[in-house]
């Protein structure tokens, strides 16, 4: 499953008062994010997702941001979503910036069971066991 938002953040927005987007995906497992800031933003676009508001996705570290210029940041994890709603949260800022600036966000999701085979196998050795009487 792939997800994509372009978001616009306007100039000159505070930290105080951040641009705030909700970010519907699905059940799964996040194993990509990809954040693209386009060439201008000189590292002064400051952006986090979040679970909740809460629960750092990106940065880990809830205090703090991802920025960049002209990049685009790939993280890879394995960070199961299975908590309805179904989102993040995205926030960014830009303070002193003069122009409004277009983020990109992808993820990448994977089923559970596919994410994670290790758990399906675990199951079938559990379930094995308990048909066999060990």
């Amino acid at each position: 499953m792939s997800f994509a938002w372009d978001i616009i953040v306007p100039a000159d927005t505070a930290e105080a008062s951040p641009k705030e987007q909700t970010l519907q995906i699905t059940y799964g497992v996040i194993t990509r994010v990809d954040v693209h800031f386009p060439q201008g933003c000189h590292s002064l676009v400051k952006v986090r997702l979040t679970k909740g508001k809460l629960f750092g996705i990106l940065p880990t570290n809830p205090d703090e941001w991802i920025t960049g210029d002209g990049a685009t940041i790939s993280y890879r994890m394995n960070k199961l979503i299975d908590d309805k709603p179904y989102e993040l949260d995205f926030t960014a800022c830009s303070p002193n910036t003069s122009y409004q600036h277009r983020i990109t966000i992808r993820i990448e999701m994977l089923p559970e069971e596919v994410a994670t085979p290790w758990q399906v196998m675990r199951d079938f050795v559990q379930l094995m066991s308990r048909l066999m009487g060990v």
